[in-house]
């Protein structure tokens, strides 16, 4: 090679992905190794100069490959790599490749590119055979105190439970918790788990009063007991106990109690901005103090992005901070409009029942009432609808421009209107029924009376069960939208306001995963809405398998993990969150990962289709 040439070859692969993850001098020694070819238009390249050969990098032109059908693998062109696939085998070349323009071709040998994945764990991540193995590599996770509340509450539950019957007296539960070394006891009538009482309520309802000690336990327990799911991350518990000041939280498992959290020494000392500020939400007692609590908001947004915790954790610690403002209104709303004539759930649907949202998002959410209210009881429900909804606006969470709001009437109704809607909605698939039952198929129970929430979920589930049109129906509405990714591997981009080309990585990218999980849970007859949760349980039940959990979710984080670092660099700049990413914002190696994650959805976007029928059905 010209010496004159290294200079030029250096800086071409300074930005490469990923071997601008190389130092200088490892760099320069890669160069030396780099074989100059040229490849004419219409030119073939033989296949013996492809397998086993080397890793082809396009340096200028554009060529296409062939399976061996003849029909059209891939095009490529500037900056992108192949052959690594053909790298390890023996025989025939898996594809032909030809130039359509002139093209000028670095190969780096298999010997120097292997020797590189030996010694550099970055390249050799990079370089791992499937697309879901180099996005995990490539996502960051989380460290330090903030991974402890994303933990499950079984990791950090105490098994040792002090157990007291409701008429032990009240000085033999004392010794009981003072034996076992417990802060807390579980308070039982035969096998029922019917109250808590702790070491505050010693100190305050029995020395404090001058209380005698014989007395039995039940007299001063707390009853109405919070209790919480095992499998609930740490952080969802804590925000039980702060919303409803408890300190012991019994889990329960099939009926049956396995431990006890008493988190709330590890909330108070808690260095974690997302904690002190749900704690310190529940603490307000007017609309004006929360207001006031809404730009730490963004700080909490921002300090997660810093301590690169994982685009996963975000959501969830900002949806958790959502559901905090939003239950906080609600109690401030009945406070101001009075105890409910009925009974009512209010739910929140969309990104915030999937735990998935961030700090742009805006407010979706209904009500179901018990049964069909009269007169005042009208007046009284909209009046606290039009309250919620306005004052969840003026802490940060914008109105639904859809209308998908409990202040919209048709979304104000009784649990018997709902399951008439779900009823109208799977039986007519028209493109409106579908965009409303796919609103309203992430639905989560947020305050009020919860068996109302859970009553309509479960009518919803049965209704579309062993529904196949109704499946083909949702899958075809979903293909509507494909991943950003076009021939030559280019990204397909649309224009946004100022007319630059961008890509929606929301609406041609996250939202499509979020439409996939969807369709496999329900196809499990799950009922999760997280959409981690809809993968895990559709793997369960042999829906799609493990590896297909796993490409999908790698996929998901790492679009998400970009989506969030572009927000975060807008906000800092003063400019308005948005999901329109600028390719020349991306690295090198955001380009190339997306891609991966791109061709992921693809395949599965093609995968549904097949397997639930949805081709032609829309378009």
């Amino acid at each position: 090679m010209e010496s004159s040439l290294l200079p030029n070859i250096v800086g071409f692969l300074a930005k490469i992905d990923p071997f601008d993850l190389l130092d200088d001098e490892e760099r320069q020694s890669l160069a030396t190794s780099v074989d100059i070819m040229y490849l004419k238009k219409n030119e073939t390249l033989p296949g013996e100069q492809i397998v086993g050969q080397g890793l082809y990098i396009v340096r200028t032109g554009a060529v296409e490959q062939r399976h061996q059908d003849g029909s059209l693998r891939t095009r490529l062109a500037d900056g992108d790599l192949f052959g690594f696939s053909q790298l390890y085998r023996t025989g025939e070349c898996g594809y032909t490749l030809q130039g359509i323009e002139n093209t000028l071709l670095y190969r780096i040998p298999k010997q120097v590119l292997t020797r590189l994945i030996d010694n550099n764990p970055g390249i050799r991540n990079h370089f791992s055979s499937q697309e879901s193995v180099r996005l995990a590599h490539s996502s960051a996770h989380q460290e330090g105190e903030e991974a402890l509340y994303l933990r499950s509450v079984k990791e950090v539950m105490n098994r040792r439970v002090a157990r007291v019957n409701k008429d032990t007296p009240i000085r033999e539960v004392a010794q009981v918790m003072a034996k076992m070394h417990r802060s807390n006891a579980l308070v039982f009538d035969n096998d029922a788990l019917v109250g808590v009482v702790t070491d505050r309520d010693m100190t305050t309802r029995v020395l404090a009063t001058g209380m005698n000690p014989s007395v039995p336990i039940k007299e001063i327990m707390t009853q109405h007991l919070r209790t919480v799911n095992p499998e609930a991350p740490l952080l969802q518990a804590i925000e039980i106990m702060m919303q409803h000041n408890v300190r012991s939280l019994p889990v329960i498992e099939n009926d049956a109690v396995v431990g006890v959290l008493t988190a709330t020494s590890l909330v108070e000392n808690s260095h974690v901005q997302a904690i002190f500020l749900i704690s310190q939400i529940y603490r307000q007692t007017s609309l004006k103090e929360l207001i006031s609590l809404v730009p730490q908001r963004q700080s909490v947004f921002e300090a997660l992005q810093a301590a690169r915790v994982d685009s996963r954790a975000i959501q969830q610690m900002v949806t958790l901070i959502a559901d905090a403002f939003n239950k906080r209104i609600l109690q401030l709303a009945e406070d101001k409009f009075g105890p409910p004539p009925i009974p009512y759930a209010w739910f929140c649907a969309g990104s915030q029942a999937r735990f998935e949202m961030h700090l742009g998002s805006d407010q979706d959410n209904g009500m179901i009432l018990q049964w069909e209210p009269e007169g005042e009881e009208v007046k009284y429900f909209k009046a606290l609808a039009d309250y919620v909804c306005d004052a969840l606006n003026e802490c940060g969470y914008p109105h639904c421009t859809g209308n998908i709001m409990a202040s919209n009437e048709r979304w104000r109704v009784p649990l018997a209107t709902w399951q008439d809607y779900v009823k109208e909605w799977v039986a007519e698939t028209e493109l409106q029924n579908l965009l409303d039952i796919s609103v309203f198929l992430d639905l989560r129970f947020l305050f009020g009376t919860d068996h109302l929430v859970a009553a309509l979920k479960q009518s919803l589930l049965a209704r579309v069960e062993g529904h196949h049109r109704f499946f083909a129906m949702l899958v075809a509405n979903s293909l509507r939208v494909n991943p950003p990714l076009g021939l030559f591997r280019k990204f397909v981009l649309t224009r946004d306001g100022d007319n630059r080309q961008v890509l929606n990585i929301k609406r041609q990218a996250v939202n499509l995963i979020v439409e996939l999980a969807r369709v496999y849970a329900l196809a499990a007859g799950s009922s999760a809405t997280e959409t981690t949760h809809r993968l895990r349980d559709a793997a369960k039940s042999k829906v799609i398998n493990d590896k297909s959990r796993n490409e999908l979710l790698e996929a998901f984080q790492f679009i998400n993990m970009v989506r969030f670092k572009h927000q975060s660099e807008v906000v800092c700049h003063g400019g308005k969150q948005d999901n329109l990413i600028a390719p020349s914002q991306l690295t090198a190696f955001e380009r190339n990962h997306l891609k991966d994650a791109f061709r992921i959805i693809a395949r599965y976007q093609e995968a549904a289709q097949q397997r639930f029928n949805a081709a032609g059905l829309l378009r």
